[in-house]
């Protein structure tokens, strides 16, 4: 119980700081410059997880499948445009990949320096506006490539072994020899594939974003930050986009009619904007977490 509590103290802590370093602001910038660059970081991600496991247009249908999972229902707009608008470039017939790849990467750098400068704000760490940022805006994005790349991998692997491990003979040999694990080998021969919540549910993609953005901050914070913490402020993070999106659905529910009579057919991609403003400001909320318990510890950025 006093966990509980001491993580709302916590989560009320880095509201405050939130606003308190104009928190609305900084997520304002974050998503003019993450709209001024969705398109290439897009076809960048595309293109590169697509060479990574062989095939784009897999890659392209997987990546908007993962987006989709941050927006709320009522916001699907967005997204669908996007995807119509990076076809043309994507499966164009071009040779210079390489070029197109160095030009994609250049333009991603706009928002990730505003990630950078938010984080500046949030900490006072003159450090993170140093030179290394840039490189450390590549290694962002690879760890982006990884995580993507781990979702597409993981589910058919983990369906492999255990699909190996139950018609297996050093399994039975196992069963027969060492009683100690037969629990654990019963588990494994009762886990139905077909039928299995873990891996049809969103429950391994949950874990896996998690630990991306946990891992994230602590990238963010320059290693500082405890892996405990920054997984608390993962959650945060988590915990902010669960509920934003209830109540953004709501929200959206009783002014939809008026947004339609003053946007019409951009009404969709309008609430897709409004919707990835609040996407920022839940990580730079989630980046205020991670202050204060760096405070707390005496961490000083």
């Amino acid at each position: 119980m006093n966990i509980v509590k001491d993580y709302g103290q916590v989560l009320y802590k880095a509201g405050r700081h939130f606003f308190y370093k104009k928190g609305l602001t900084l997520a304002s910038s974050s998503t003019f410059f993450a709209l001024l660059t969705v398109v290439p970081f897009l076809l960048l991600m595309v293109r590169i997880a697509g060479l990574m496991i062989g095939n784009v247009a897999r890659a392209e249908k997987y990546i908007f499948l993962l987006g989709a999972k941050l927006f709320p229902q009522a916001a699907p707009g967005l997204l669908i445009n996007l995807q119509e608008l990076i076809k043309g470039p994507l499966f164009a017939d071009t040779s210079a990949t390489f070029l197109n790849m160095i030009f994609l990467l250049a333009s991603t750098f706009t928002f990730i320096n505003s990630i950078w400068t938010g984080i500046y704000f949030i900490t006072d760490d003159h450090s993170v506006l140093s030179v290394w940022r840039y490189l450390k805006g590549l290694a962002l994005i690879a760890m982006t490539l990884l995580m993507i790349s781990l979702i597409f991998i993981l589910p058919p692997v983990i369906i492999f072994v255990i699909k190996f491990l139950q018609k297996n003979a050093l399994t039975q040999f196992i069963w027969d020899n060492f009683d100690s694990f037969r629990p654990m080998l019963k588990w494994l021969m009762d886990v139905n594939l077909k039928k299995s919540y873990w891996l049809k549910s969103n429950s391994l993609h949950f874990v896996l974003v998690t630990l991306y953005i946990s891992t994230l901050y602590r990238w963010l914070f320059s290693w500082k930050l405890s892996f405990k913490h920054s997984l608390l402020a993962s959650l945060a993070f988590g915990l902010s986009l669960f509920v934003g999106k209830y109540l953004f659905y709501i929200y959206i529910y009783y002014v939809r009619s008026g947004m339609i009579r003053n946007y019409g057919e951009l009404y969709t991609s309008v609430v897709g904007v409004i919707w990835l403003f609040y996407l920022m400001c839940f990580f730079f909320f989630g980046a205020s977490v991670c202050y204060i318990y760096q405070k707390r510890a005496g961490r000083y950025v």
